[in-house]
């Protein structure tokens, strides 16, 4: 797995995030995932409370995007990886604000597995990925 930079934990905890999913028949979807933040070096995570596209696609397929830049400083990562649902459990419990479930009525907790992570700079080196040391 990938490990997470601090100027990446950082962009993500101030920029808006943006989540990838593919649906049954490999169209893309993306969509803005504000509770998106860092779990940990390795994991991503989010509060899911829509329960449609993206919710679906991660049980189908699993294979997620998700992308963030500063659009000022033109610069921005991709981070590939594979997330993993949990409802009605342990993490569930433990990682699930009450607010998102008082609000939304129930929610779950997606983790996002850090595989790849991608240049989005405005630069020659955009797309390319960045290794692990």
């Amino acid at each position: 797995m990938q490990s997470l930079t601090e100027e990446m934990k950082t962009m993500i905890g101030e920029q808006f995030p943006f989540l990838a999913t593919v649906d049954k028949d490999g169209y893309p979807k993306v969509g803005p995932k504000g509770s998106l933040h860092v779990l940990d070096d390795q994991h991503l995570v989010y509060y899911e409370h829509t329960f449609r596209h993206a919710y679906n696609n991660v049980i189908a397929n699993g294979r997620v995007a998700v992308a963030v830049a500063n659009r000022k400083e033109q610069k921005g990562f991709r981070f590939e990886g594979v997330a993993h649902l949990h409802e009605n459990d342990e993490v569930t419990e433990q990682l699930l604000p009450k607010q998102v479930v008082e609000r939304f009525n129930h929610g779950a907790i997606v983790i996002i597995d850090i595989q790849s992570i991608y240049k989005l700079d405005n630069t020659l080196e955009a797309g390319t990925r960045i290794m692990e040391d």
